[in-house]
């Protein structure tokens, strides 16, 4: 009975051990997971935002992505019934830093 109670003392043991390092293996990888996770948004919230730029492609309005040559969306606004100083800066290129932005502009156009 003797060698029951220490075998059994052995495998109680050997799952305590067992447990504890699984234990402590999974809060390393939560860990490690964590900060893998913050340095990702760190990485998202340094980059600058990429604003748009409003120009005239082919006859009509476009919308630019900044970095882009091709235009991310043409507008159904006719270039003809602007002023002739909007249509000279379009010609240039209008900068917006944000969508809030562009749509105020947009706004000022189509109202």
């Amino acid at each position: 009975m003797g060698s029951i109670r220490l075998e059994f003392g052995l495998l109680l043991t050997a799952m305590t051990i067992s447990a504890v390092i699984i234990l402590v293996s999974a809060g390393k990888s939560l860990v490690q997971q964590k900060s893998y996770a913050i340095e990702q948004a760190s990485a998202l919230a340094e980059k600058e935002p990429i604003g748009f730029i409003l120009k005239t492609y082919q006859g009509k309005i476009a919308l630019f992505r900044e970095n882009s040559e091709k235009p991310y969306q043409i507008l159904d606004i006719e270039i003809y019934l602007l002023p002739d100083a909007d249509r000279e800066l379009l010609e240039q290129g209008i900068f917006a830093e944000s969508e809030e932005e562009l749509k105020k502009i947009l706004e000022d156009w189509e109202g």
